[in-house]
């Protein structure tokens, strides 16, 4: 089945997962959301940004979270299936073949 991943624009990222995986693909998005929350500092799905107020002084830095479709799959692909399981493909012509669509 095909499963597009967007950012909330109509624009997205397609992805092929095979028919044994499809009904667990809401059960993993839940728990790699539960996995974002736990994160805390420097890590590979963080970003660190600081705020600078009006008179240039440092009002705050924070590690923000920032990941994407393609870390979904290799989450799921390292932690669940161990394997290449789900992987990136081109876009279809249209998205009459999309049966997953997920929002970040």
């Amino acid at each position: 089945m095909i499963m597009k991943i967007s950012y909330y624009t109509p624009d997205g990222f397609y992805y092929y997962v095979p028919d044994q995986y499809v009904g667990q693909i809401q059960e993993w998005r839940n728990e790699f959301s539960d996995f974002l929350q736990s994160i805390e500092g420097k890590h590979p799905f963080t970003q660190y940004t600081e705020y600078i107020n009006f008179d240039d002084e440092l009002e705050y830095g924070i590690f923000i979270r920032s990941y994407g479709g393609d870390d979904f799959m290799d989450w799921i692909n390292v932690e669940k299936l161990k394997c290449r399981g789900i992987y990136r493909i081109p876009a279809p012509p249209d998205d009459s073949e999309v049966g997953i669509r997920i929002d970040f």
